[in-house]
C-alpha cells in the first residue's frame, strides 16, 4: 500500500496529472514474471513501467462552464435513478392494495390520478366517497374538462370488486402519503436541475446550435458537452468517436480478415448520448 502511494505521488509530481488505463495494467502485469499474480507490490511496478514507456493519457478535466455541466448531469442522473426507484415502489404499493386502480387510470402520474391517490388511495376510501363525492373533490382541484362522471363510476365499481390487501390499511395510507410526497419533491428537483442545465447551455459557444439537430433536446446537448468538454479541443470528429467507444476495429492476420465492429471502449454516458 505504501509503495502504491509513493508511485502515485511520484507520477503526479513528474507528469502533472496522468492516467494509466486499469485495463492496460491488467494486460501488462504478466510481462515480467509470466504469472497472473496481483499484489500491492506488483501493481505499482506495472503502472510505473507503463508510465515510463509513455503508455498513459492526460485526462480531460473539465473547467469553468464545462465543469458545471458535468456536475449538473451527475445530479440529474442521480435524481432520475431515485425517481425511477420511487415510481416502482408506488406501482408495487398499488399492486398490493389497489391493483384495479390502473384499469381506471392508465397513468397514475396524471393530475387527476395523483389527486385521487392522495385523497382516497384505498378501495374502501373510494367506496366511502361515492360517485358524487369523487366528482365534487375533482371539481375543486382540476379543470372541469378533466372531470369525467364515467371515470368516477368506473372507479367506484372497481373499488367494490377490488382484490387488494385489506389488512394494515391505516399505515398503508401513511406509506402512500410518504411515497407521493417524496415523488413530488424529486419531480420538483428534476425540473429545477433541468432549468439550470438550460441556462448553462446558453453560455456554451454554439451550444444552442445543438438544439437545432432533430431529436436533440437540452438534456442530450448538456450530456454530450459535459462529457466532451470544449469541442474546439478536437481536430477531427473521429477523436470524439473514439472517446465514445465508437471507433471501428477489426482483427486480421495474414490472409484472414475479420469483420469490422465498434470497440465500445470509451465513456459510457457519451456512448448513450450519441446512440
Amino acid at each position: 500500500m505504501i509503495i502504491s502511494i509513493l508511485i502515485i505521488q511520484w507520477t503526479q509530481f513528474y507528469f502533472n496529472s496522468l492516467l494509466v488505463n486499469p485495463f492496460h495494467v491488467k494486460r501488462s502485469k504478466e510481462l515480467d514474471d509470466n504469472t497472473p499474480t496481483k499484489s500491492d507490490i506488483k501493481d505499482p511496478k506495472t503502472i510505473a513501467m507503463l508510465v515510463k514507456d509513455g503508455r498513459y493519457t492526460e485526462p480531460n478535466i473539465p473547467e469553468g462552464i464545462y465543469a458545471e455541466m458535468r456536475v449538473a448531469m451527475n445530479i440529474y442522473e442521480r435524481l432520475q435513478k431515485q425517481l425511477n426507484v420511487l415510481k416502482n415502489q408506488i406501482i408495487n404499493w398499488l399492486d398490493i392494495y389497489f391493483p384495479e386502480f390502473l384499469e381506471v387510470f392508465s397513468d397514475w402520474e396524471g393530475k387527476v390520478a395523483l389527486l385521487t391517490l392522495k385523497e382516497m388511495p384505498l378501495p374502501s376510501d373510494v367506496i366511502e366517497k361515492e360517485v358524487e363525492g369523487i366528482i365534487e373533490y375533482w371539481r375543486d382541484k382540476v379543470d372541469k374538462r378533466a372531470i369525467s362522471r364515467r371515470r368516477a363510476m368506473d372507479l367506484v365499481e372497481t373499488a367494490k370488486r377490488s382484490i387488494g390487501k385489506k389488512e394494515g390499511r391505516k399505515l398503508a395510507r401513511q406509506e402512500i402519503k410518504y411515497l407521493l410526497e417524496e415523488y413530488e419533491l424529486l419531480k420538483k428537483q428534476v425540473e429545477e436541475i433541468e432549468g439550470e442545465m438550460a441556462e448553462l447551455l446558453k453560455d456554451v459557444p454554439n451550444g444552442d446550435r445543438l438544439l437545432e439537430i432533430k431529436g436533440v433536446g437540452v438534456k442530450t446537448a448538456v450530456g454530450f458537452i459535459s462529457e466532451v468538454g470544449d469541442i474546439r479541443r478536437y481536430e477531427d470528429a473521429r477523436q470524439i468517436q473514439k472517446l465514445a467507444g465508437l471507433n471501428i476495429i477489426e482483427n486480421s492476420s495474414g490472409k484472414y480478415k475479420g469483420q469490422t465492429c465498434i470497440s465500445k471502449r470509451g465513456r459510457g454516458r457519451l456512448l448513450l448520448m450519441i446512440k
